[in-house]
């Protein structure tokens, strides 16, 4: 009875027997991406802390739970142990080994649709090559394995340069663009497009541009990254891109969606994310919106860098700021991320002073630093029970937003602030009505496009990456974090005074990540990352 197969046993060779079994194989690659709704902070084999932790409560943006290992990595301990690294590793080199499987075995599928065959395997070339990027992203140059591994071959291989894995992957995305479509009907939404294999290429570009990888600085680099970048808006031009009219529903919003170039699917009932819940903000009255984890806070420091409406930074003198009155006509994408005091989400008026519905001392899963999430999380489920059915919005690798942002940074760069910078981030800016940038040198335009994409891209885990990428971890992640304390007084007046919350630390090797402490007993061909 031993030698009895399930019946629903498929054999490797019955899944490349079979083209539609093969493209069950295609989908079955696309669940191996690892999304940040589903990072698993308490270990990558810990299924039940899925969605506790983004990548960016490692930044000083925002403050994770009390009870998550990822604090320690914020006072400064980060290790060869550091669960999501390890998670990163593991989940990344799955999927390539999927898709090498797959890229190895279509082209003997038969089938007389052989433009079905081509495209699967771009595709799969597009995962592969978005899986490399992941690693080297995070941990440098890694091993490139480009073909089906056997249990005969040599499985200890060393890592290749950071460089040999650029070229690998830009060739790849070239190459893939080649036999992609610019877009798929509805029922294939999520699916790799030519956009996405060339936005990839200019988000790997502008990381080699970039100063940890680029001491030289040098220029040609950065203008190849604007030129992978430009090819992007270039297919924005024929219709297949652009910004979606609100920053809040962008998040939500699937079909005509032409700001998403690259997504992770995301639907209820079967395939959900905790983030609903784990992140949610805890308020305690009334209670039908109560329960929730409560794992995020926004810091002081990511709420300082919102402008004024006048396009001014709160640090100006001129810019009208008022101390105690600090959500005042303040940039609109501030209350389309965040929540903060007098804010009103879910029909409730939120109280994040001291005693407030949203910070009772009572409350262990309270506000720690005055502010909570709201990108991200769907108002239209009110009720407990229906939060705790999970999130189905999509987790977006790559939007339109970005591919303008890394434009304009990449040709700032190695041009100055010509008019074509300007544009990008303008056309960027003028989504929440900000105030067009004008007449800034090369150094004044750098910092504002780095301030843009941190209040852009928040929480999307591009902050964990930029602040190392421009090797400014010491100036941004080794100092405190900071909250908003407000006091209701006894004539109802509020008083709000900024406050230290906790001291970081952050040392200049944290740059790239350690490589997992186990793969390296696996194999003692991969040399660690220098000082861990």
């Amino acid at each position: 009875m031993l030698d009895v197969k399930p019946t629903n046993f498929v054999s490797d060779v019955a899944v490349f027997e079979d083209i539609t079994l093969t493209s069950q194989f295609l989908t079955n690659v696309y669940s191996s991406l690892q999304s940040g709704f589903e990072r698993k902070d308490w270990g990558f084999d810990q299924d039940w802390s899925s969605g506790f932790a983004l990548l960016d409560m490692a930044t000083d943006d925002i403050e994770g739970h009390n009870d998550l290992p990822l604090n320690k990595v914020q006072a400064g301990d980060l290790n060869s142990s550091f669960s999501l690294g390890t998670e990163m590793w593991r989940n990344n080199y799955i999927l390539i080994r999927k898709a090498n499987t797959l890229i190895g075995r279509i082209d003997g599928v038969p089938t007389t649709d052989t433009g079905l065959k081509t495209r699967i395997k771009a595709e799969a070339r597009f995962l592969r090559a978005f899986a490399y990027s992941e690693l080297i992203r995070a941990f440098g140059g890694v091993p490139l394995i480009v073909t089906e591994q056997l249990i005969s071959d040599n499985l200890l291989l060393p890592r290749n340069t950071y460089e040999d894995c650029v070229a690998f992957i830009t060739k790849e995305c070239d190459e893939a663009a080649t036999d992609l479509p610019f877009e798929y009907p509805a029922a294939d939404l999520g699916r790799a497009t030519k956009g996405a294999a060339l936005a990839l290429k200019a988000r790997v570009l502008l990381y080699y541009a970039s100063p940890l990888n680029n001491p030289s600085n040098d220029v040609t680099r950065w203008t190849n990254a604007a030129n992978a970048a430009k090819a992007v808006m270039d297919i924005k031009d024929q219709g297949y891109y652009n910004l979606h009219p609100d920053y809040y529903q962008l998040f939500f919003t699937k079909a005509g969606n032409k700001e998403v170039i690259f997504a992770k699917k995301f639907a209820r009932p079967g395939r959900t994310h905790q983030t609903a819940w784990m992140l949610h903000m805890s308020i305690q009255n009334p209670d039908v919106i109560g329960g929730a984890w409560g794992a995020f806070h926004a810091t002081q420091n990511l709420v300082d860098s919102y402008e004024m409406k006048n396009g001014k930074l709160i640090s100006d003198p001129t810019s009208g700021y008022d101390p105690q009155n600090p959500y005042k006509d303040r940039d609109s994408r501030l209350d389309k991320s965040l929540i903060r005091n007098g804010a009103v989400f879910k029909g409730v008026t939120v109280e994040t002073f001291e005693g407030g519905n949203a910070n009772k001392s009572t409350n262990g899963d309270r506000t720690k630093t005055g502010y909570g999430l709201r990108k991200f999380i769907d108002e239209r489920f009110l009720t407990a029970d229906d939060v705790y059915r999970g999130g189905d919005n999509d987790w977006i690798y790559m939007r339109y937003a970005e591919v303008l942002l890394n434009y304009a940074e990449a040709r700032n760069e190695a041009t100055g602030p010509d008019g074509t910078v300007f544009s990008a981030i303008n056309e960027l800016r003028r989504r929440s009505d900000q105030p067009a940038l004008s007449g800034l040198g090369q150094v004044e335009m750098r910092e504002r496009i780095r301030n843009e994409r941190r209040v852009e891209l928040s929480f999307e885990e591009h902050r964990f990456y930029d602040v190392r990428r421009w090797k400014q971890g010491m100036t941004y992640f080794n100092v405190p974090v900071k909250k908003m304390k407000i006091v209701k007084n006894a004539n109802s007046t509020l008083t709000y005074t900024v406050e230290n919350y906790e001291n970081r630390v952050y040392k200049e090797n944290f740059n790239l990540l350690p490589i997992p402490q186990m793969e390296i007993e696996r194999n003692p061909e991969l040399v660690q990352n220098p000082n861990y």
